[in-house]
């Protein structure tokens, strides 16, 4: 047996086995150096309680200074800015924050230094807070900063040649202003309105069999409603494009045209379709106290009646509401004093 042979394969194959696991080991420490760190951490308990000694560490402190003012705030100051919130449509939690030392003008424009109509705090007298100092309208003092309009367009306004006057100063002070424009200005209840309109159509055509003289004007009446201005549909209300069963009334787009251009290109103005017979102003009214107006400027002729439910209702609103209403009449005539004087409102000369 050659031993010199054995021993030199044994050492060999032990130099490999040996120089395998040192291979191997070297292997798997290199890759625990090389990643080390990678490995997404979870979170331990040991974390969490040095957080809890992190917030234990500070104490809280023994006095507020913000407790301590507002326990010592002046009680009248507090009932002002509670009322303040309340006032505000939508409550307080959408107004934004002024600071306390920002004064606002009678209008509730900051920088302003209004007293309004109380105490000195800017609140208004009615039911939306936001009553000013007072504007001068037609020589009559509005306090209100939302003013709604309702103007007569009727023939008699057209030929005064009053209307673009009327509507120049109105924007001008309340360039926003709702308007609503109606053919004539009394309140009725439809059903009264509509009997009444057939009454007088049949009386009419009686005299058209007894005097042979054929009856002229409309014989039925559409129930009225409120409708754009800006839409075709004013182009064929009769006080729009005129009548010619009525001398001299060509009608406001013949009569006014810069005026009618102006109204067209407005989106808040409004006009009550039907016809003068319909009286129903109310519609009018009821849609501007629904946009939340402080004050209703009414032009019109004030020659037919203002009665019925309809028009009892929208005193009730206008009286609960506390809106001005100031009118100002086309003519001599005033029907509907009764009304007029229960909605307390103000004569514009």
């Amino acid at each position: 047996m050659d031993w010199k042979a054995f021993f030199k394969r044994t050492m060999v194959l032990v130099f490999c086995f040996s120089l395998a696991v040192h291979l191997l080991l070297l292997i798997g420490f290199g890759g625990m150096t090389l990643f080390k760190g990678r490995v997404a951490k979870l979170p331990f308990k040991a974390e969490q309680i040095a957080a809890d000694k992190i917030i234990e560490a500070v104490p809280p402190p023994m006095d507020e200074p913000v407790v301590e003012e507002a326990a010592t705030a002046d009680p009248m100051k507090q009932e002002e800015a509670s009322s303040s919130s309340e006032d505000a449509p939508g409550g307080a939690s959408w107004a934004p924050a002024i600071a306390r030392d920002v004064k606002t003008s009678p209008t509730g424009i900051l920088g302003g230094t209004g007293t309004g109509s109380g105490t000195g705090t800017g609140k208004g007298s009615g039911k939306g807070g936001g009553m000013g100092s007072g504007i001068k309208l037609f020589g009559v003092e509005v306090k209100a900063r939302k003013l709604g309009v309702v103007v007569s367009i009727n023939k008699g306004a057209q030929s005064s040649g009053r209307l673009p006057g009327i509507f120049e100063e109105i924007f001008k002070l309340f360039p926003d202003s709702p308007v609503f424009l109606t053919n004539g200005g009394g309140m009725m209840d439809w059903d009264k309105a509509l009997d009444d309109f057939n009454q007088r159509v049949e009386e009419g055509k009686k005299k058209e069999k007894e005097s042979k003289i054929p009856y002229r004007g409309p014989t039925k009446m559409e129930k009225p409603k409120a409708a754009r201005f800006n839409t075709g549909e004013a182009l064929d209300w009769v006080a729009v494009r005129g009548s010619n069963l009525i001398s001299d009334y060509p009608g406001l787009k013949a009569k006014h045209p810069e005026l009618f251009e102006d109204l067209r290109k407005r989106s808040n103005v409004w006009f009550i379709t039907s016809y003068k017979d319909a009286n129903a102003s109310y519609l009018a009214f009821d849609e501007l106290i629904k946009r939340g107006v402080q004050a209703i400027y009414w032009y019109n002729s004030f020659d037919s009646p203002i009665e019925g439910k309809e028009s009892e209702r929208i005193a009730q609103q206008i009286t609960e509401a506390q809106i001005e209403i100031l009118i100002q009449s086309q003519g001599g005539k005033m029907q509907g004093q009764e009304w007029l004087n229960k909605v307390g409102a103000k004569y514009v000369k």
